[in-house]
């Protein structure tokens, strides 16, 4: 078989269905039992078109741009739940702080009467006190009754 010159190769495209050169595009579907069929006739800007579509490049964009798409559309239907459970976090930080106020304002109160009560034991117990308990000589602890009394009986 002879090859195609320079000049025929216009020709000879047989690999390409979607070649710019080549004019309209016929496409011929029928059903396998035969009752059915359509016939469609692609001009040559829609059969560039369709070869722009089916590209790799194409597909891969698309891809991309769906998925990113996807993803801020995901991110915007979050934003009415966390504004709920921020307004949610922002109520209970408001009551901390007033519960805070309160226990604050309660110890002081608290610390008050403390102060009275220690003031006023002190007060009862020097107004207790009487000669007689300040000139008994003060006791020993840790020995046994009954130590001291054997030691008198023991002879030396």
């Amino acid at each position: 078989m002879r090859r195609p010159t320079p000049h025929h190769a216009r020709l000879y495209r047989h690999g390409n269905i979607f070649s710019p050169h080549s004019g309209s595009m016929i496409i011929h579907a029928q059903r396998e039992n035969g009752l059915a069929h359509r016939t469609m006739t692609l001009r040559p800007w829609q059969v560039q078109a369709l070869r722009l579509f089916s590209s790799r490049w194409v597909v891969v964009a698309l891809s991309a741009g769906l998925f990113s798409w996807g993803y801020f559309a995901l991110q915007a239907a979050r934003v009415p739940f966390l504004l709920t459970r921020l307004e949610r976090m922002e109520r209970d930080s408001r009551r901390l702080d007033s519960l805070q106020r309160t226990v604050t304002l309660l110890q002081g109160r608290y610390e008050q009467v403390q102060r009275m009560l220690v003031a006023s034991t002190i007060k009862r117990k020097e107004a207790k006190r009487t000669p007689q308990f300040e000139s008994q000589p003060p006791v020993i602890t840790g020995l046994k009754t009954g130590s001291t009394e054997e030691a008198k009986k023991q002879p030396n």
